[in-house]
């Protein structure tokens, strides 16, 4: 039966076939000698404008205009072409039947068998040539949408990134002559500084040489009138009164103050140059925090404290307690060591933050691996997981594979930890005046957390805001 009908529609589209461009006939006219071309065909065989020619098929002669159209023969080629459309449609690889149906739910063409199917019941499932003709109009929409946010992004972005390369440009010539103009501003006021430096200590010297001169008279003449005074005091009436005005004035010589080896012009000075030197430092200190790093705001993370740990109700501060909590022992939370980590970790990037730390019992401030141990002890001298500063009783360390003893000049307040992930630094500066307490080197592969540690009732760390 199925070769049958195929031997049908061949036959069908052979003689619905146009003799000329071998096609399915449109709009068909049929000539006096009884043959049948499309219209377009025919007029093409008779010329613009037309003219007399031979049948293409028989070479009788075609007058213009004596063709007259095949209406029923159109008809016929219309079913044709229907025909050759349904069977060129792609067929269901189950059931055998035409994907004339399209799920809009699972977005698949179907055939009249799989729409009923379990899979697909209850979807909406409409013709395939509506739901065509609707998502043709969609993507339109998107189509012009999108070429629209094209024109805009390319325009937008082309103009945005030369504008920027514009100002980077500038900067780079900025920021090298600005700093050269800074060297060499410095420069000359460290001279100029130096000098009036130099020169105040030599009119310190002169001052001072000048001052235990007069020290030494004056006490040479103290030495004096006071014998004079003893003298006279033993001497009768008019004995005393001869040459007494000249030892009451050589009193008042003595008691005349000594004029200050320091003047207030050069106390003003030397003060002006501290508040320079200051104002340098700061300079130092603001350069030094605010390039290229970026300052967090860590807070501490509940689930990894250890339960003799107590936290902040804003997770801001650290002490020891007396007792363990009663605590839920999730597989993040440390029990070895009394540790905790910030909520934050990094994998990339500059960062610092600041803690304030106590001058007494013991406590540790660094970073650590998310991997670092949760449920074992952490040696801080002798583990590769963490790098840390620390101090027992006054006393400080840095500690990650080995351990350094530090000697600072005073105790630590304020620490800054600063992380640098991909150059693999983990640097402490003293956060009061940014000097440099130590430095790891290290390689990172995995997260890094801001980590403390405290194991004394008297130690409290805060994060700083």
């Amino acid at each position: 039966m199925a070769e049958e009908l195929l031997a049908l529609r061949e036959q069908l589209l052979a003689d619905t076939t146009c003799p000329l461009c071998l096609d399915v006939f449109e709009q068909p006219v049929l000539t006096a000698c009884g043959h049948s071309f499309c219209g377009q065909c025919l007029a093409a065989v008779l010329g613009d404008p037309p003219r007399p020619a031979a049948c293409p098929q028989c070479r009788a002669p075609l007058e213009p205009g004596s063709q007259r159209p095949n209406r029923s023969l159109g008809n016929v080629a219309g079913l044709a072409r229907s025909l050759e459309e349904v069977a060129a449609r792609p067929r269901c690889p189950q059931h055998g039947k035409a994907l004339a149906l399209f799920c809009e739910p699972c977005g698949a063409l179907l055939c009249a068998p799989c729409r009923d199917g379990p899979e697909h019941r209850g979807h909406r499932v409409r013709p395939a040539e509506e739901a065509t003709r609707e998502l043709k109009k969609k993507l339109r929409r998107n189509l012009l949408s999108l070429q629209e946010q094209k024109k805009k992004l390319n325009h937008r972005g082309d103009q945005k990134s030369e504008d920027l390369q514009v100002t980077v440009r500038s900067e780079l010539q900025r920021v090298a002559e600005s700093f050269e103009e800074l060297q060499q501003c410095l420069e000359e006021q460290k001279e100029t500084l130096l000098a009036q430096l130099e020169q105040m200590s030599q009119e310190l010297d002169s001052k001072s040489e000048e001052y235990t001169h007069r020290v030494l008279e004056r006490q040479s003449l103290l030495d004096t009138v006071i014998a004079q005074i003893q003298e006279k005091e033993e001497q009768p009436a008019v004995e005393f009164l001869k040459d007494v005005g000249a030892i009451l004035s050589s009193c008042e010589a003595a008691k005349a103050p000594i004029p200050d080896p320091v003047s207030p012009e050069l106390q003003r000075s030397i003060q002006k140059s501290q508040q320079l030197m200051a104002m340098v430092h700061q300079f130092r200190v603001n350069l030094r925090s605010e390039i290229d790093w970026e300052r967090e705001q860590v807070t501490l993370d509940p689930d990894t404290a250890h339960p003799r740990l107590i936290l902040s109700k804003k997770r801001k501060m650290l002490q020891f307690g007396n007792e363990e909590q009663n605590l839920p022992d999730k597989a993040k939370r440390f029990k070895g060591s009394y540790s905790v980590l910030c909520s934050q970790g990094f994998t990339s990037g500059r960062h610092y933050w600041e803690v304030q730390v106590g001058e007494k019992g013991w406590w540790a401030v660094g970073v650590a691996l998310e991997s670092v141990p949760r449920k074992e002890p952490i040696c801080h001298g002798s583990s590769e997981k963490v790098w840390v500063l620390q101090q027992h009783w006054g006393h400080y360390c840095a500690l990650s594979m080995s351990s350094e003893l530090l000697e600072l000049k005073e105790n630590l307040r304020r620490i800054r930890v600063c992380l640098d992930y991909e150059m693999g630094q983990v640097t402490f500066y003293n956060a009061k005046d940014m000097t440099q307490i130590s430095e790891f080197k290290a390689t990172f592969t995995e997260k890094v957390f801001p980590y403390f540690s405290v194991s004394s009732a008297v130690t409290r760390i805060r994060v700083c805001h």
